[in-house]
């Protein structure tokens, strides 16, 4: 090695790329995962949770992120940790599951309404011109995703993070049969948002029939070159998802004022 490239090295070691997170993030995940199953009410106020060397067991990790992720928790007001008796769904953990979500997305309401208006923008056009151009691959692409859809939806419980993913892809997937570069782009470049807002939106009063069914429609559309109804699809879908995602942030009034009289 080269002195210039030892003095490189040492100004800026490849360690400082790879820093130490994994536990962080490992208990992060666990405490995510507790989270859901308390907001989807598979785990009740007052019901108790396996001891810590169990919960460890069952997700085949240490102890170490089972106690951060129950500490985690505990402050949050979702479980109770009770010496001597174990831990135990917080009698208010629903409630306090809600309001702790509905705070973080407060904050963001205005950044997704104006996702929703990029989005209003583009994937109408977007639908519109994969309807136009689409060959028999780029059907089958999209096919495959949404059946994969359907089987995430068919789970028990809802596998939320896959349908999630597979929704994702199937837009860009579209904006790719369009046959448009620069819209793939865009599309690509809003992804981690449109995945925020499907956290919001699929979980409310169980979208995901309706998104399937939505989606099943854009598809058949396309597949039958029929670049009205393809247009059309999106934009109900768009509207739809644009009230549900509005709806959980803000309540049922919100929802209502989208669907109009």
């Amino acid at each position: 090695m080269s002195d210039e490239s030892e003095q490189v090295e040492a100004a800026n070691p490849i360690s400082d790329y790879f820093p130490v997170f994994r536990q962080e993030a490992l208990y992060a995940r666990i405490a995510s995962h507790v989270r859901e199953l308390i907001e989807t009410k598979q785990l009740r106020p007052g019901q108790r949770l396996p001891a810590e060397r169990d919960l460890a067991r069952m997700l085949g990790v240490s102890r170490v992120p089972i106690r951060e992720a129950m500490r985690t928790l505990a402050a949050q007001g979702l479980i109770d940790i009770r010496r001597g008796q174990g831990m135990f769904v917080a009698a208010s953990a629903v409630e306090a599951a809600v309001d702790q979500l509905t705070n973080a997305l407060l904050k963001q309401r205005d950044l997704l309404a104006e996702l929703f208006a990029v989005r209003r923008l583009l994937e109408p056009a977007s639908a519109q011109w994969a309807a136009t151009r689409r060959e028999p691959e780029d059907v089958a692409k999209l096919e495959r995703l949404l059946e994969e859809m359907r089987r995430a939806g068919q789970r028990e419980p809802v596998d939320y993070d896959a349908i999630g993913q597979r929704d994702t892809e199937l837009h860009v997937e579209i904006a790719a049969t369009g046959d448009n570069r620069v819209l793939v782009r865009i599309m690509q470049a809003i992804q981690d948002l449109h995945r925020e807002q499907l956290e919001t939106s699929l979980r409310y009063r169980d979208r995901v029939h309706s998104t399937l069914e939505d989606h099943g429609r854009i598809v058949r559309a396309i597949a039958a070159g029929d670049p009205v109804e393809a247009r059309s699809a999106m934009l109900d879908h768009l509207a739809r998802s644009e009230a549900a995602t509005m709806a959980r942030i803000e309540g049922d009034d919100a929802e209502n004022r989208a669907a109009g009289p």
